[in-house]
């Protein structure tokens, strides 16, 4: 999903070279809950003090780092040439008085113009008054960078009528003239202090409690309380809570272990999705910052993590197709506008902390057959959870209620029903798609969103400072970790980053945010409050979207810096996650390149071969990195609501009304579909020309030929045409049933019957047959249409071993007058595990084709666990028909 413009951004650089700057006393940066200096639209109330001779709020400073702490405003002193010593102020008046006891912690971001290296030490001092009271607080600061400073003030017995707060600046060391400038930032007050005397370090969910076990520095014994918060509740001072565990701690050394317990379930509600705080009793204060669960260990599944044959992936339209391409992963995405129900007509229902909710049978189908089909083919299935903006009673409580009109809306975790609808529906998804038996296929992989750095578009939530996104972010990121973990022990989730690293989609920061920006400060968030295992959804799409040549891109360099992430510097990423912050267990964040694609411009052949060659070379550049798990091409089809651009393995047919309906495949269809096989250096050769090089080891760091074949492609079997068939073992004759036989790919329906409308009208022996519906009127255009396989797919509970009766034989009839076709055709694909023989035929309507294909050459004949039978017609149209099957088995 791509915003589509050429995305260009602009950056003034006036650099200020101060060699030495010493370390400011740093404080967890806060999202306020009282805010008093944002300076997005003025001043916010503040006014000139002693010294100072201007305030305004500007976009931009001639000091480092020259922009705003957060925003696209901060507050600016110009003042008078007084001595450095002296202190500039600024102050702000309240009336009526402000009242912070239930946010009592001062928070803002301080910044003044350096001197020189000689004097590098400054102050600020923040001056609280309430009527003749007053608290002062003088910190030290850097110059030329933001400085986050706190104040306590919840043992000031007058927070609750504060009347003016001063801040004042000076240096401690320049006598002479100043007139520097000073900038300040995101000032307020914050239920949460920016340190704890103590620390949570785990709370684990058994299935019948949870455990909050840390730390606590004290010198003397105290009673600790467990208290429980909802996700979107903040912790109040003033509040007298019910623990829901209590214990008394005696320090050794200063320090005190405890280990507070709590009842997993109240009634039929999980407490897993809480947060928790440990406070002492005594003065309510905060032991540590609020907590989630960080381990669930008592998940209902607990297989191992599915192995993939390479990372070659694709965002699947046609499941037929990607079946064809051998993809060993695929990106689905789940709308949950489009997920509920109003009741119970026509639904699924399923039932969470003791309330019902009803899931859209149609939709969940639809989900069923495309990740079954492709899970079923052992491919690694990702869901991408998003909200569009749709009518609905239960739409409206999950849409974001910031919402500004973006593609893609932020999902609503403010309230108690938006929590429980993503609750409910990530809970669904996850208990459907990791059941061990596969029923309605696997999908292991959960993505949050889309390209929430550029949030104006793709996770849209109004205007929000960067601190308080990602906090309401993070929130539906943990509901999400904590459904599918429930259900699945190894499941994995992951946030979605787009191209951009320390640029952005747009100038507007309280829309759109640098990714690097959002991911150290999601990375922040998560480790605060209970680190688990998060991961990276990226898109390294070219710098500019409309020109494939992605190694010519010069917005990308080897640096921290880099404007931008893609393929040509993707080694900065998996880099800059190896940082020991940015660990969980000692190990790097799993990444998967979970959205890219090339332009293929006009679609002529040679613009198609710079499509593939951007493709050759970014898929070599991402397999031979390492710590890549996937790279998931988007499109499948070009699509015409995307601006022009032309994204596809395959072009779109414009006579049909839907905007992505497959045509032709293009020059890329091949080189995609042979990259991860022994054909790889062979479809990727003509690239080499085209990007300026004679040796891929030039462009691609660790090049190996002799490492591209992951991935082994069916074996090609002869199905031929037979003059008679003579099945023995394992026969399905579909007498008194189905015989395991079901429909796959884009069947519709099928049944055993005695008769049916085309010629000759009767089954081939016996008196049933097994008829397919081939009718698919209502999305066919999007499938292929008659083109697209209908399938039957047989899986065998233990594999069959056809050693001695290696021809696998079965008889075909169909509906004929295919509008548009002069071919009609058979394919059977034959399992072993990953292994496959494939034979193709064609076949004539109206009459029973035999077909017969030997395996005695194919190594796994011994250990058959799966068959499907494809049928299909050279023609785009939509063909209402049937196909019939009869006698299929195993020979001699």
């Amino acid at each position: 999903m791509k915003r589509v413009k050429r995305w260009m951004i602009w950056m003034t650089c006036l650099t200020v070279l101060i060699p030495f700057i010493p370390s400011p006393k740093a404080a967890e940066a806060a999202v306020l809950q009282t805010d008093i200096g944002s300076f997005e639209a003025g001043t916010d109330g503040w006014q000139w003090g002693s010294n100072v001779t201007g305030l305004s709020n500007v976009t931009s400073s001639l000091n480092g780092p020259q922009t705003p702490y957060g925003g696209n405003r901060m507050g600016e002193l110009s003042t008078s040439s007084a001595a450095g010593t002296a202190w500039r102020s600024t102050y702000k008046n309240f009336s009526p008085a402000l009242n912070v006891s239930a946010t009592p912690y001062f928070h803002g971001a301080f910044n003044t113009y350096g001197i020189n290296p000689s004097h590098t030490q400054f102050e600020v001092r923040i001056t609280f008054t309430s009527g003749t009271q007053t608290l002062v607080s003088t910190q030290a600061i850097a110059g030329d960078s933001w400085n986050e400073l706190s104040v306590d003030l919840s043992g000031w017995a007058y927070r609750t009528g504060i009347t003016q707060i001063e801040v004042a600046y000076r240096s401690v060391t320049y006598t002479s003239a100043w007139n520097g400038k000073h900038q300040l930032d995101n000032i307020g007050f914050s239920a949460y202090p920016a340190t704890y005397p103590g620390s949570i370090s785990s709370v684990s969910a058994s299935s019948a409690q949870i455990t909050a076990a840390g730390t606590y520095n004290t010198a003397s014994s105290v009673q600790l309380d467990l208290i429980e918060l909802q996700t979107y509740e903040q912790y109040n001072i003033n509040t007298t809570y019910t623990p829901d565990a209590t214990q008394t701690v005696t320090p050794s050394g200063g320090v005190a272990s405890f280990s507070l317990s709590t009842a997993r379930y109240v009634s039929s509600r999980d407490k897993a999705y809480s947060k928790f705080v440990v406070i002492n009793h005594t003065t309510k204060k905060l032991v540590a910052s609020p907590t989630y669960v960080t381990q669930q260990t008592a998940s209902v599944n607990t297989f191992a993590f599915p192995t993939a044959s390479s990372i070659k992936g694709l965002q699947v339209q046609t499941v037929d197709d990607a079946q064809k391409l051998g993809i060993s992963h695929a990106a689905l995405n789940v709308s949950f506008n489009e997920l509920f129900l109003d009741n119970a007509t026509g639904a699924i229902p399923f039932v969470m902390d003791g309330t019902t909710y009803y899931f859209k049978q149609s939709y969940i189908n639809g989900l069923d057959h495309d990740i079954k089909t492709l899970s079923d083919d052992d491919v690694i299935v990702s869901l991408i959870l998003i909200m569009y903006n749709a009518a609905g009673t239960i739409n409206s409580k999950l849409l974001h209620p910031d919402y500004a009109g973006g593609t893609v809306a932020a999902i609503n975790t403010t309230n108690a029903d938006g929590v429980r609808y993503w609750k409910a529906g990530a809970e669904f998804l996850a208990s459907r798609y990791t059941r061990s038996d596969e029923l309605y296929g696997r999908a292991v992989n959960y993505i949050v969103g889309n390209e929430v750095n550029s949030q104006a578009y793709w996770y849209d939530m109004g205007n929000k400072q960067l601190q308080d996104f990602v906090e309401q972010y993070a929130r539906a990121y943990r509901i999400a970790e904590t459904a599918v973990k429930k259900y699945y022990s190894n499941a994995r989730t992951y946030i979605s980053l787009d191209h951009f690293w320390n640029g952005s989609v747009g100038s507007d920061a309280l829309r759109t945010y640098k990714g690097k920006g959002i991911m150290d400060e999601f990375n922040k968030r998560i480790t605060a409050e209970g680190n688990i295992p998060w991961n990276i959804a990226y898109h390294p799409y070219p710098e500019d979207l409309f020109d494939p040549a992605i190694w010519n891109d010069t917005s990308v360099t080897n640096s921290p810096s880099s404007v931008r992430i893609n393929f040509k510097n993707l080694q900065v990423l998996t880099d800059y996650i190896g940082a020991s912050n940015y660990l969980y267990g000692g190990n790097k964040r799993r990444i998967i390149l979970s959205e890219q694609g090339f332009h293929s411009l006009s679609n002529s052949l040679a613009d198609q071969k710079t499509q593939a060659a951007a493709y050759a070379y970014s898929y070599y550049k991402a397999k031979f990195l390492g710590g890549i798990d996937s790279f998931i091409l988007h499109r499948h089809v070009d699509h015409g609501g995307e601006g022009g651009l032309n994204l596809g393995l395959w072009t779109r047919d414009t006579t049909k009304s839907v905007l992505y309906a497959p045509k032709d495949p293009k020059y890329i269809y091949n080189v995609f579909q042979k990259i991860d096989t022994s054909d790889s250096q062979a479809v990727t050769d003509f690239a080499k020309a085209i990007i300026g090089i004679s040796d891929w080891a030039t462009v691609i760091p660790g090049y190996n030929a002799s490492l591209l074949a992951d991935r082994t492609p069916p074996v090609v079997g002869t199905l031929s045409s037979a003059g008679s068939i003579t099945p023995t073992a394992n026969v399905s004759t579909f007498e008194s049933s189905t015989d395991g036989w079901s429909i796959s790919e884009y069947s519709q329906s099928a049944a055993a019957v005695s008769s049916f409308a085309n010629s000759p009208g009767t089954p081939f022996s016996g008196t049933k047959a097994y008829e397919i519906n081939m009718n698919n009127a209502t999305t066919g255009d999007g499938e292929g249409g008659a083109r697209a396989e209908k399938g039957i797919t047989k899986v065998f509970a233990s594999p069959i071993n056809v050693t001695s009766t290696p021809k696998f034989q079965f008889a075909l009839d169909s509906y004929g007058a295919c509008p548009g076709a002069t071919q009609y055709n058979v394919t059977v694909r034959i399992y072993s595990g990953t292994k496959i023989i494939e034979g193709k035929a064609t076949a004539t309507p109206d009459t029973w084709n035999k077909y017969s294909m030997d395996l005695s050459g194919w190594a796994y004949k011994g250990s058959i666990d799966k068959i499907k039978i494809w049928y299909s017609a050279n023609s785009t149209s939509i063909w209402n028909a049937y196909y019939q099957v009869d006698q299929i088995g195993f020979s001699s």
